[in-house]
């Protein structure tokens, strides 16, 4: 995907406007990883049953929380992104989706800053997990998977309104994935799109310049 960035110079003061262009696609930019220098991680005491194949109820796992508090800036847009902490094996309101172990969920808490001089918002789902180098793509990782839990432990979902200029937002995401041999390595990816800014008017009648797409990572 590429975005298009608009500058009007005018007056001595920039107006800019961004706009998104073009069909989705796989990530063409440069990766960036941010590994986290401090963690702790605590069991929390909620679990949901599940019924097993004979019958018999079955638990699901204990959540672990971890705290990681590791934040991605982007200075070309101006945005930042801070993971605050994570919260693996929650459990699921449907004992049929964790399937006896066969899928897992995790949820992050972020905050989401917008200090870009664009007029672009910065969403949750410019963010996804990464489960062993790929991102998951679960369309119905929501928080309605762990609406229970959520509650019970008061997690209140990301705005999915995004945050404009001059503003900041803070909330949970939540995705499941297939847990597989159950080794799994778990990053927060923050994409940014190719963008294109174009500059009109000024002295010399406007310019355009091409911002990069790249990949900024943070090890859960």
């Amino acid at each position: 995907m590429k975005k298009v960035v608009f500058a009007l110079l005018l007056a001595g003061m920039l107006t800019v406007s961004l706009t998104a262009c073009g069909g989705g696609g796989e990530q063409g930019g440069s990766s960036t990883a941010v590994s986290q220098s401090s963690s702790t991680d605590s069991k929390e005491s909620s679990t949901a049953p599940a019924e097993s194949g004979d019958g018999e109820t079955a638990a699901q796992p204990v959540p672990t929380r971890k705290e990681i508090n590791q934040t991605i800036t982007d200075p070309e847009l101006g945005y930042t992104v801070t993971l605050k902490q994570a919260i693996t094996d929650i459990p699921f309101d449907d004992p049929d989706i964790w399937n006896d172990g066969y899928r897992t969920g995790v949820c992050v808490e972020v905050e989401l800053k917008n200090d870009s001089e664009y007029t672009g918002r910065l969403y949750g789902t410019d963010l996804e997990l990464l489960v062993n180098g790929e991102p998951v793509h679960t369309s119905s990782s929501r928080i309605s998977s762990f609406q229970t839990y959520a509650d019970e432990n008061n997690l209140t979902a990301l705005t999915s309104s995004g945050v404009s200029q001059g503003e900041s937002a803070s909330g949970w995401l939540f995705y499941y994935y297939e847990t597989g041999s159950g080794d799994n390595e778990l990053k927060l990816r923050y994409s940014r799109d190719e963008t294109k800014v174009t500059t009109i008017g000024g002295p010399d009648g406007g310019t355009s310049t091409t911002i990069p797409a790249q990949d900024f990572d943070i090890l859960i």
